[in-house]
Order: structure tokens, then sequence, then C-alpha cells
């Protein structure tokens, strides 16, 4: 029995140390390699100015084309939005972003996002290399459920993240490779359509969002201006009314989701590219061309 205990002791100390070691080994690999997410090369970005930050979900990095609002904006932008993030995803971000750099103006989408305040899998996996931080380590542990066993149980947060952060990204950034989507610009267009539902937003509204405060304090603080903004959704959603619950609890949100036929849309609520420039065009007009409509 004594025999048994011993063996098994030291196959536990093994599989610790071999988890230590590949934990040690994916964090070393992700900090050398380029920038293949948004989170990393936010990580990776020093003593810039961006006069305008982007921030929200696919409905920000499908929706706004970063090239045509600088050729007619004149400013430096980049487009943050994360694939299937939230609004605590965007905080993050904000964070990150502001530990060495400057930002004059962020716009903020807003939508049914208003109804979450938790961390996403989409939005924080990339931060998980990353979590001895600062920033990402007191974010996690206020936000997230199980940090614990993400800070202290090696290897842990890479196997529970596997299809964002596993073997197969890994592998590409230890091959230098380049991501589809230039994080330096950060829009991925949608072609053609798949418009075959209708989609539906909230039939009710949260009483408010203490994220979203957060990152209203963060730009108050920083002199940032902060625009919200509602992008298009097809004209066939339904449950809009909403949509007028969400202007009434936050009125400098600009309403940008109606008047787009459907014609320009990928699905209900993602605008297609050509949509996309439309939109584009549309919020550099109500914002920096001189006017705003609410």
């Amino acid at each position: 029995m004594a025999r048994f205990i011993k063996y098994t002791l030291v196959v536990v100390l093994l599989v610790i140390g071999v988890l230590f070691t590949m934990d040690t080994a994916y964090v070393l690999i992700y900090k050398k390699s380029q920038s293949r997410n948004k989170l990393q090369y936010i990580l990776k970005t020093k003593q810039e100015h961006f006069d305008v930050v982007f921030l929200g979900s696919s409905r920000v990095a499908n929706h706004i084309d970063t090239k045509l609002f600088d050729s007619l904006s004149g400013k430096k932008t980049i487009n943050l939005g994360i694939m299937g993030g939230q609004l605590n995803d965007n905080l993050l971000q904000l964070k990150l972003l502001l530990v060495t750099n400057t930002i004059s103006s962020v716009y903020l989408q807003l939508d049914d996002n208003f109804e979450r305040t938790a961390p996403t899998v989409m939005g924080t996996a990339a931060a998980m290399p990353f979590i001895r931080n600062d920033i990402i380590h007191e974010h996690a542990k206020k936000y997230f459920n199980n940090f614990n066993k993400l800070y202290y149980i090696p290897f842990y947060r890479y196997g529970i993240n596997d299809a964002k952060i596993g073997f197969r990204e890994l592998f590409f950034s230890l091959l230098q490779k380049k991501p589809r989507i230039d994080p330096s610009v950060g829009f991925n267009p949608k072609f053609g359509s798949i418009l075959k539902n209708k989609g539906s937003l909230p039939s009710s509204i949260s009483i408010g969002n203490a994220v979203l405060d957060e990152i209203k304090t963060i730009c108050k603080s920083q002199n940032i201006e902060l625009t919200l903004f509602i992008a298009p959704y097809a004209e066939s959603v339904k449950n809009r009314s909403y949509i007028w619950e969400l202007k009434r609890k936050n009125p400098e949100l600009l309403d940008f989701s109606a008047g787009y036929p459907d014609s320009l849309f990928y699905n209900f609520s993602h605008l297609n590219n050509k949509g996309a420039q439309i939109f584009t065009k549309n919020l550099y007009d109500k914002t920096l061309k001189g006017f705003r409509k609410l």
C-alpha cells in the first residue's frame, strides 16, 4: 500500500510538473509571437495616440470600415470590435489600452449587450496567457467566478479555452502566422446575404448596467469623449420597442437601428460589406462632420 501511494505521488508530481512546464511554454510563446488577435495587439501597443477607438461586438467588427473612416475624417482610428464580445470584454480592452496609450474619443456600440455584465469566452480567452498582467489579473479576479482555478491551477486556463488558445493557435503563434484580419485595422467585412430569420430584440430591459457605468466613469476621468451608438438592424427584427427603452435610459445614444434595407444585410443583425460602407459614412456624417442627430 505504501509503495502504491509513493508511486501515485510520483505520478501526480510528474503530471503537475509537466503542466507547469507547458503553462510556462505557452505564456512565453504567446508573449513573443506577433499579435494574432486584438487583445494581443493592445498589449503590444505602446505610446500611441488614437483619435477614435471603436468598441463593441461583431456589430462593430463587421460594420466599421476604419480605413474609410480614416479617409473621411483624417483621424487615426482602430476597430476593436470582438466577435461574440460583450461590454465586459470592451471594458477590459479599454483598461489595457489606456495603460500606456492615449485616446481622444471612444465609440461604443450599445444594444442588447445592455442586458449582460459578465465576460465572454470569446472576448477573454485571448487574455488568459497574460493573466498575471496587473490589469487582467484584477479584472479577472473581479468578474470571473472561476478566477482561482484560472490563476492557480497550471494549464487549466488553456484547457478550458482550447478552441481559442489551445495547441492549434499556439502552433500558428509559434510559426508567426499572420491572422486573416489585421488587428491594427480590425474591420472584418461580411459578404452576400443569408438573411432568413427575422431575429428579435429582448422583450424587457434591465434597470441599468454596472459595466457600462464603469466605462463611462473611465472615459470621464480620462477626458475621453464617449459616443454611444446602436448599429442597424434588418427591417424585420422584432421587439423594436426595446430600442426606445434603451434610448430612454441612455438619452445620448445615437440611433442608427432603422432605415437600412434588407439588401444591405448579411443577417438580421449584421450588415454586409456594402451596408458597412454606407453605415460607416453615416456614422462619420452624424458625429465628426459637424452635427449630431440624437
